[in-house]
């Protein structure tokens, strides 16, 4: 089996206003209240302490692709009506998976167990926040990667959403990434922990489809509502 690539991704920057969003806030008619503003600020410096951005990727084998399924290597495969569309021609498949760490996670839950609501609330939306903006720098740098050697990548796409609801196959990305390496792994019921990590998966090939412009947020039934796409 090929060798998972990890790499300690150099901590992005985030705004106030991503992490406003990120907890669905609205201030585009009126300023958040100064309090709001001076409390965000403090926990987005206390964020960046706690955050270890990394991500891990493996490459894998196209087989072929069938009705609501992609064939891969080894004879597992993944289950979704739209992965076959986008990359059925796909020579192969990336798995990427990009975490922040536990550390955020722990001090998350010292702030309810404190009863410190409003912290937790603006921590968490950090750590969204972070994520979001440490999976879509791996995804590009691998893309880059890609693209220099003549080859182009579909957009990413990842299990959970609505295109793709089949959360066992996260034990088949875990298969090939053995993300353990980086301080990831599985609950029973195929989520990640720790919680703040996101897993997607892109084609690779000559002869792709043409999806220019679109990313999987516009196969998803949430479009741009989610917290993550809110994120970024």
């Amino acid at each position: 089996m090929k060798e998972p690539v990890i790499w300690d991704i150099p901590l992005p920057e985030i705004t106030l206003d991503e992490v406003f969003k990120a907890e669905g806030a609205d201030y585009s008619q009126h300023l958040p209240h100064p309090r709001a503003v001076e409390l965000h600020q403090k926990i987005m410096e206390e964020a960046a302490g706690l955050v270890r951005p990394t991500a891990i990727w493996i490459e894998v084998d196209v087989i072929g692709s069938g009705v609501g399924e992609l064939l891969l290597e080894d004879g597992y495969k993944f289950s979704s009506n739209l992965l076959p569309k986008v990359a059925g021609t796909a020579e192969k498949m990336l798995l990427i998976s990009t975490t922040i760490g536990t550390l955020i996670e722990n001090r998350l839950t010292e702030y309810k167990e404190a009863g410190k609501m409003s912290e937790a609330f603006a921590l968490d939306a950090c750590a969204t926040a972070y994520v979001a903006k440490a999976g879509t720098m791996a995804m590009s740098r691998v893309e880059k990667t890609y693209h220099r050697e003549g080859l182009r990548t579909t957009f990413p796409m990842g299990p959970g959403h609505s295109y793709w609801r089949d959360l066992e196959d996260m034990q088949v990305i875990f298969h090939f990434l053995r993300a353990e390496r980086i301080g990831l792994h599985l609950n029973d019921s195929n989520l990640m922990v720790p919680r703040k990590s996101i897993a997607m998966v892109m084609g690779v090939g000559r002869n792709l489809p043409d999806f220019k412009g679109k990313t999987h947020c516009n196969f998803c039934n949430l479009q741009t509502t989610c917290p993550l796409s809110q994120a970024v």
